[in-house]
């Protein structure tokens, strides 16, 4: 199975401009992960600390170096020289499949930001990587980042313990494809 997909390349929605993390992105990777949002749901702490931040890093940029896919850095169009809103990507596990993870800042949820990312995200690894499916996994007090899955089609397989307590949840290609091509609007847009 390939999980090559188009290497390093930009995402653009109308909104949102993302970029793969490289080595020069700490101080915009930190921004997003000392959020406390972000900081609890990532590391179960208040403030996620520069070394934990800057040690994630250098495994995204590896990931993109191994995979051809990873974490990108998300911008709002509208503020192309502020700061990350959030970042949002793919990793491949050591099980082989490919999990779907995104983080946003706390200012930054709830206009869809992260369903639109996601969406960039989903749609161009179905469109460039030779998966059949994608995984998520989200801690079940989250309920706005299942609602973002839902939204693009995901499946909620139910609890599972992982490290820690979250809900698996799967979209395959075939529900993505169909989803797209509706003629109608969709009832999240």
């Amino acid at each position: 199975m390939s999980y090559r997909g188009a290497r390093e390349a930009c995402l653009e929605t109308s909104r949102l401009y993302m970029r793969p993390t490289t080595n020069a992105d700490g101080d915009g990777l930190y921004h997003v992960h000392r959020d406390v949002a972000v900081s609890l749901l990532l590391a179960n702490v208040d403030q996620m600390s520069r070394s934990c931040s800057d040690h994630l890093l250098q495994g995204y940029v590896q990931h993109w170096r191994s995979f051809g896919c990873g974490f990108y850095l998300v911008f709002d169009r509208k503020e192309a020289a502020s700061p990350p809103i959030g970042r949002c990507g793919l990793r491949i596990t050591p099980d082989e499949e490919a999990e779907l993870g995104y983080c946003f800042l706390a200012a930054a949820t709830g206009r869809g930001v992260a369903t639109e990312a996601a969406a960039a995200v989903v749609d161009r690894a179905f469109q460039t990587m030779s998966i059949n499916q994608i995984v998520a996994f989200v801690r079940p007090e989250n309920h706005q980042s299942m609602r973002v899955l839902t939204k693009l089609g995901f499946q909620d397989l139910g609890f599972v313990e992982q490290g820690r307590a979250h809900n698996r949840f799967i979209l395959n290609r075939s529900v993505r494809h169909g989803l797209n091509q509706r003629s109608a609007p969709v009832p999240w847009s």
